[in-house]
């Protein structure tokens, strides 16, 4: 059986099981989730998010298909049904294997097809804005392949936590006006405040704007809808198939939809909508996302906590600083701020050096 236990909005609502229970009338469907929710109950506003969205999104997008498009996936499906058409063992006693066998090559052909082209489309339209914005800025890209989570250090200060199989492409120096970033996949930003420098995120046919804040922007190739989830501050969002103009850059009053602390918006079927998430115990929320709230906390807890969000190493002697009480409020801080805040806490300082954030100095006695 599946982890409920582990499964944020988005995870539920790619589940077979939890689609069908939204979608049918199924008692024993309704009994196993009612009687979940009645075990876990920090996680029923999880759950009511996901349900939002499986309705929300219950009608996948049209796909637009040329006539050589069209062409080739004929020519792909009666090719897999040609190589089924041989002696197979019966699947079912009173259903030819052949026949069988070429419904599942034209589903397998239809679904890969239509999967190929999705992702194609969605991934060209990264590529589209990035070439786009190439040509006005130099761009450097940071792709994570592999990793649980990368972090990314912005030009101004900002940090961005860059997921699996996610790719982030920035300006090495922002422009006097704004701060815009393209991104494919998911990501979790913590944004360096400046009121003059308004910071844009691009992703999937969506702009994200902000002054300050932290969110989550999710947005990967072949999903069907693309999600924005605030931590802290205020962002808007706004439908948009290539970087801002400038005249929307001078716009402060830019129109969009306003998200404020802990509300989502969905963006699906050509619209952005607003959904409402409820807060969670700390131990259901992702470790991008977690709050970095302390009252006499021993600092080897708050590098403890710095290492599991960003996924980096901390190193400093325990026996001078490690002990060190700190109070303080650093949620939707960027990290290299909530670093300078800790390191002047305790009289110390820190470099990068192969990755890892070595701290040192005097301490707190």
């Amino acid at each position: 059986m599946n982890n409920y236990l582990e499964y944020e909005p988005e995870d539920f609502a790619g589940d077979d099981f939890f689609i069908h229970w939204v979608k049918s009338t199924d008692l024993a469907a309704e009994a196993f989730w009612q009687d979940w929710l009645e075990t876990y109950p920090f996680k029923r506003a999880a759950v009511e998010t996901a349900r939002q969205l499986v309705l929300l999104t219950q009608n996948m997008p049209e796909v637009q298909v040329s006539d050589p498009e069209l062409d080739d996936l004929k020519t792909a499906i009666f090719d897999r049904i040609d190589a089924a058409e041989r002696p197979v063992r019966k699947l079912w006693s009173y259903v030819p294997a052949w026949v069988a066998a070429a419904g599942v090559a034209v589903l397998l052909v239809v679904s890969g097809w239509f999967l190929t082209k999705q992702n194609r489309d969605a991934s060209g339209d990264y590529k589209a804005i990035v070439a786009e914005a190439s040509e006005k800025y130099d761009l450097v890209e940071v792709e994570n392949l592999n990793k649980p989570v990368t972090l990314v250090n912005l030009p101004d200060g900002s940090s961005v936590i860059l997921k699996k199989g996610s790719r982030l492409s920035y300006p090495q120096q922002f422009e006097a006006s704004s701060r815009e970033v393209y991104l494919t996949g998911e990501g979790f930003f913590e944004i360096a405040r400046n009121a003059e420098k308004p910071f844009y995120v691009h992703a999937n046919r969506i702009t994200t704007k902000v002054l300050g804040t932290s969110f989550k922007v999710r947005a990967y190739p072949g999903e069907a809808e693309a999600m924005v989830s605030v931590t802290t501050g205020r962002v808007s969002v706004y439908k948009s198939d290539r970087p801002v103009s400038e005249a929307a850059k001078s716009d402060r009053s830019l129109s969009g939809l306003v998200l404020t602390a802990r509300q989502l918006a969905v963006y699906s079927n050509d619209k952005v909508t607003r959904l409402e998430t409820a807060s969670q115990p700390t131990s259901a929320v992702p470790a991008e996302e977690m709050r970095f709230e302390y009252e006499e906390a021993p600092i080897s807890t708050i590098f403890a906590d710095i290492e599991k969000a960003y996924g980096i190493s901390v190193v400093y002697d325990s026996t001078v600083i490690g002990s060190c009480p700190v109070t303080a409020s650093l949620t939707g801080e960027p990290l290299n701020e909530k670093l300078n805040l800790l390191c002047k806490a305790v009289h110390a300082g820190y470099e990068r050096v192969n990755g890892q954030i070595i701290v040192s100095g005097r301490g707190c006695r």
